[in-house]
């Protein structure tokens, strides 16, 4: 189940079209991350949400091929406390993938979702 949801000014012909990813999450104690993709280029954003831990999140990318690379942080590294947050859109394109990790900061515990190609 895809949720979309329409973001932009009242005024917009083009809003953009955001919807989450399934299948993509990470969860530790009471923190949870995913991904959302916007439809109109694929981009995507990681979310987090802390529901009484103290949680810290972020987005990474994986690239292959020529210049290829492993997992690697391309956000902010946000920390959160009962409340959720999100980073802006960063690319996710051809032989390239994105995830987001989150980190439960009492227990230094890390989990990663499943990639997004």
């Amino acid at each position: 189940m895809a949720l979309a949801v329409s973001v932009g000014s009242a005024g917009s012909a083009q809003a953009a079209e955001i919807e989450y990813w399934p299948g993509k999450d990470a969860t530790v104690g009471s923190c949870k991350g995913w991904l959302n993709k916007r439809a109109s280029d694929g981009y995507v954003q990681a979310v987090a949400q802390s529901w009484g831990d103290d949680c810290a999140y972020w987005l990474e990318r994986k690239r292959l091929g020529t210049g290829g690379y492993d997992w690697t942080r391309v956000s902010d590294y946000v920390v959160i406390h009962v409340a959720q947050s999100k980073t802006g859109f960063h690319w996710n394109g051809t032989d390239a993938g994105s995830r987001v990790c989150v980190s439960q900061n009492h227990t230094d515990t890390t989990v990663c979702g499943a990639g997004a190609w």
